[in-house]
């Protein structure tokens, strides 16, 4: 079975000053190029998520030759990224993060596609039990056409989609920490602050 994989690099950083999080450093690579070198040992395929050719462009150097799938909308958040990143999935399920992410682990990411395997998404469960859609993996097929649907009748949400599937495992934090004893895979860079108690520049 082909799976893939999904990076959400499309984002403004709007709190950071509209800086790329994307190429923010961490370890001496961008956060990009950090999160691509870990899932290609993970999936058969990675594509990244941009918001325009421009955007493609300043990002060419760092997607190491990876696919970038700009969006077709403009202004309406993450759904429009993973639109257009679904439509070129060759897998038949998929992982989506996002790029401010920059310590995944591999084995969480391992153990949700087999949580996901034979369902249409599973997706975390934080310990208030929301769901943590940057995290999940879904089935292509019947994700796709509800993407569509959300964002044809402008539901924006980035999980109005996912509400709308039938089979949806909901994976609880204290499984994952199994894997990931310390939940690092959850951590996401969105102030200065952030940056700063991260080592990440």
């Amino acid at each position: 079975m082909t799976i893939s994989a999904l990076i959400l690099a499309g984002g403004r950083g709007r709190r950071l000053g509209n800086m790329e999080k994307a190429l923010m450093k961490c370890d001496g690579k961008s956060v990009l190029e950090r999160t691509i070198n870990m899932l290609d040992d993970v999936v058969d395929e990675v594509l990244v998520s941009v918001r325009d050719e421009k955007q493609e462009k300043e990002f060419e150097s760092h997607a190491r030759g990876k696919k970038m799938v700009p969006d077709s909308y403009s202004d309406i958040g993450p759904l429009a990224g993973i639109l257009e990143g679904f439509k070129a999935a060759k897998g038949e399920y998929i992982f989506v993060t996002a790029c401010d992410m920059p310590f995944i682990d591999p084995k969480v990411v391992e153990f949700m596609f087999q949580c996901a395997e034979g369902h249409d998404a599973a997706v975390p469960l934080r310990l208030d039990g929301s769901m943590e859609p940057l995290c999940g993996v879904y089935r292509v097929a019947p994700l796709l056409p509800l993407i569509e649907k959300s964002i044809g009748s402008g539901k924006r949400f980035i999980l109005a989609p996912v509400f709308e599937l039938d089979d949806v495992i909901g994976v609880e934090m204290e499984r994952i920490r199994e894997v990931d004893p310390h939940l690092r895979t959850f951590i996401n860079i969105n102030t200065f602050d952030d940056m700063d108690k991260l080592d990440v520049c």
